[in-house]
């Protein structure tokens, strides 16, 4: 048979080895009752906000028919204040103090406390207005800011800002899923053979990197289908809160080149990163004892990077990250959500990332040809830089 017909057989059976239909609708059933349960609880922790009763003492507070707090008079007595406090009559005694300030006096501390200033600094704000003659409505008049509105030449390209900054977000945390998602059966399925003794039978039949490709290949596409499970939940989601609130999805996620640049860096970037990771787990013995699990880790720095990105997307900077191969795979999605970055650019993108996973395609092949049957001390990295740049028969 040919490479080509093992690199498919290999890719089979990585991926059945790990893809079963029952796993997928218990994760997507699973995935639906996590996010009910955490937006109930959030519901719930809304209505448990309860009303809290302040008593008065010599203060004005202005009426708030739907607000949280319940005014009312306090006992002209400490003694009565105290006892109010003690047995939860009410929460707190606000009073105003000598030097004009406010008094709040409580037995626990107010989780209220940024409301109920906001609400004292209006009052606050209106006892000066009065004092200096000047009416609320004047003064709303001296501070309203200048309109300015923005128009686009080409309306296509306008953008809404916030939901834009979502599904850049969004382009990443896709991306961050699908690499953690194959990682983990990546290094485990690779150091458990190496571990087992399978190898030398197997590369008896099939070369390394073919084997190491049906490896890639199988575990990414497992991946990118539990991505698929993800969103179909997230979109179940996302009907069910437009029927019930009016939930309406951003412009920006619904847009065909942002759908079609996002799938294909995401299949790129995850290659990339595959192909990285099986480098490394054909040199290590044991993942957990191993100095080299912290590589694993690695593809969060490029995420780091891209908050660049949403800061200036066109920047130097943010150009630079869209075409480097180890951080465009983040980069140029977001570029596009929140920019318009032209088709050389992201062609050139596209062509050395793509040029990246060949590379380290062929270096991921080569290192696990002989990583794969070395046992005891792990290689150094210039062993392991040799190994990548020599040819080996295949």
């Amino acid at each position: 048979m040919t490479n080509v017909r093992h690199v498919w057989i290999v890719t089979q059976w990585e991926f059945h080895r790990f893809f079963k239909w029952k796993d997928q609708l218990l994760s997507l059933a699973l995935f639906l009752l996590v996010s009910v349960v955490w937006m109930g609880a959030g519901f719930v922790a809304g209505l448990s906000s309860s009303a809290v009763t302040i008593a008065l003492a010599g203060v004005e507070a202005p009426p708030e028919p739907h607000g949280r707090f319940r005014f009312m008079p306090a006992p002209p007595d400490p003694a009565a204040r105290t006892r109010a406090l003690q047995d939860r009559t009410v929460q707190a005694v606000l009073s105003r103090g000598t030097d004009g300030g406010f008094v709040l006096l409580v037995t626990k501390e107010p989780t209220y406390r940024a409301e109920l200033s906001g609400m004292l600094d209006a009052v606050v704000r209106r006892e000066r207005l009065e004092v200096a003659g000047v009416t609320a409505a004047a003064l709303q008049r001296i501070l309203e800011p200048a309109a300015l509105d923005v128009r686009f030449e080409n309306p296509a390209r306008a953008r809404v800002g916030r939901a834009e900054k979502l599904v850049a977000a969004g382009c990443v945390g896709v991306m961050l899923i699908a690499i953690f998602t194959s990682l983990s059966y990546l290094l485990i399925g690779i150091t458990g053979e190496k571990q087992l003794r399978v190898t030398e039978s197997v590369i008896s039949a099939v070369s390394p990197q073919a084997w190491i490709d049906g490896k890639v290949l199988g575990i990414s596409a497992y991946a990118l289908v539990s991505v698929v499970n993800m969103i179909v939940g997230l979109g179940l989601i996302g009907v069910a809160a437009q029927v019930a609130s009016g939930f309406a999805w951003p412009a920006a996620a619904l847009r065909p080149s942002v759908v079609t640049v996002l799938l294909l860096y995401t299949v790129l970037g995850l290659l990339f990163w595959n192909a990285f990771f099986a480098a490394v787990a054909a040199t290590v013995n044991d993942m957990y004892t191993s100095s080299r699990s912290s590589l694993m880790f690695l593809p969060v720095l490029p995420v780091v990077l891209s908050v660049v990105v949403i800061k200036d997307p066109d920047g130097l900077v943010a150009r630079l990250l869209a075409l480097l191969p180890i951080t465009s795979a983040p980069a140029l999605p977001m570029r596009l959500v929140l920019s318009d970055p032209g088709l050389v650019e992201v062609s050139a993108s596209v062509a050395v990332l793509a040029g990246a996973v060949w590379v380290m395609r062929i270096a991921a092949g080569r290192i696990f040809q002989l990583g794969i049957l070395l046992y005891g001390k792990e290689p150094t990295l210039n062993e392991i830089g040799r190994w990548a740049t020599a040819r080996h028969e295949r």
